[in-house]
């Protein structure tokens, strides 16, 4: 837990450096209990699709105490930076919290933000957030206000045993219709690609170009897994998934729609897993559901409200994933320092994609 000191002074063992080392980065990303998307890599990925990373990292003795990526993005003149999942910090002090976020201003200001957003991964960073008063809390969100996460570090007939008893059917029953999981390669993402305009139009959330599917393959190597299942030869459902340390997470996935009704989404979120508990992970992330339990009354242009469908949108996969078992993880939000308010608030107007 991070305590609360009077301000004062940093010990001159002390300091906050530029990491260019990607080995002695991904290693305090380690040490500080980091996330994917604080990775060297992670950033190198995001450099190739409009991103700039720079990596800062505060420490005491030699020991890593607080760190972050930071990704910039230009707006015209401007940039707008972003610290996804971040930053990673052990117990801190008022005075090093101070230190860190005045190294944050710099490379800011160096790079003409007009504000920096960051999303913690743990709850203990915004507390030391909110008693310093250099933070401020903001409601919009860039990544999932929460997630499931399982325990997969089991035999097939555990996994399947956490599952709810439908979930569990549906996986078997893909099975029994013939459906088999292969995994991909690079020459398979325009068919990934595919699966994922039909969904998309289907289920109405935009998609990254082909170009960053490509990419993600090519850059996490062995740590990525594309994984497609068929059905009498044809195409009905793909996921991509990427391993950090010993979780691994889920990112995209899609089906085709004439063959949902044989079940391969269970059948391959299971495939999945096992893929990563092959090779060594622990966790099994299946990245976003929606920020509360059960569906508010929605609300249209006009001021009339009415009530959501819970099969569709995120209120569908979140029964989908429900049924795989696991925890409900809950991440803090979203934190600021606005640098140019103007401009902020026709960025605030505009709200850009982010990720």
């Amino acid at each position: 837990m991070m305590t609360r000191q009077a301000a004062g002074t940093l010990p001159q063992s002390s300091d906050v450096k530029r990491i260019g080392d990607p080995l002695g980065w991904d290693r305090a990303v380690s040490n500080l209990g980091g996330h994917l998307l604080q990775t060297w890599l992670w950033g190198e990925f995001k450099a190739r699709h409009g991103w700039s990373p720079i990596r800062l990292l505060l420490s005491v003795n030699g020991r890593p105490k607080i760190g972050a990526q930071i990704l910039f993005r230009r707006i015209g003149m401007m940039t707008v930076a972003y610290v996804p999942r971040g930053p990673l910090a052990e117990e801190i002090s008022a005075a090093e919290l101070a230190a860190f976020t005045r190294a944050i201003d710099e490379e800011c200001h160096r790079r003409r933000a007009i504000a920096v957003l960051i999303e913690p991964e743990t709850h203990e960073l915004p507390l030391s957030l909110g008693r310093s008063q250099l933070w401020k809390s903001n409601r919009v969100l860039v990544q999932p206000r929460r997630t499931i996460k399982l325990f997969i570090g089991q035999s097939d007939d555990a996994l399947l045993a956490q599952m709810k008893p439908k979930t569990r059917y549906n996986v078997r029953l893909a099975q029994r219709r013939g459906v088999t999981i292969r995994h991909g390669s690079m020459s398979d993402v325009p068919l990934f690609y595919s699966l994922l305009q039909e969904t998309a139009g289907r289920d109405g959330f935009g998609i990254h170009d082909i170009a960053y599917f490509e990419d993600t393959l090519r850059m996490f190597g062995d740590d990525a897994a594309l994984l497609l299942a068929d059905i009498g030869g044809e195409p009905a459902a793909g996921l991509l998934a990427i391993r950090a340390a010993g979780e691994a997470i889920y990112m995209y996935g899609a089906t085709r729609t004439q063959h949902q009704r044989h079940m391969p989404a269970y059948l391959i979120q299971f495939a999945a897993m096992q893929w990563a508990r092959d090779i060594g992970c622990s966790s099994y992330d299946l990245w976003g559901i929606p920020p509360t339990d059960e569906p508010v009354a929605a609300v249209t242009e006009a001021g009339e409200s009415g009530t959501i469908n819970v099969r569709d949108g995120m209120w569908g996969v979140y029964r989908f994933k429900q049924g795989f078992g696991g925890e409900i993880v809950t991440y803090p939000g979203m934190y600021e320092r606005v640098y140019v308010p103007p401009l902020m608030k026709v960025w605030r107007m505009l709200r850009p994609n982010l990720l």
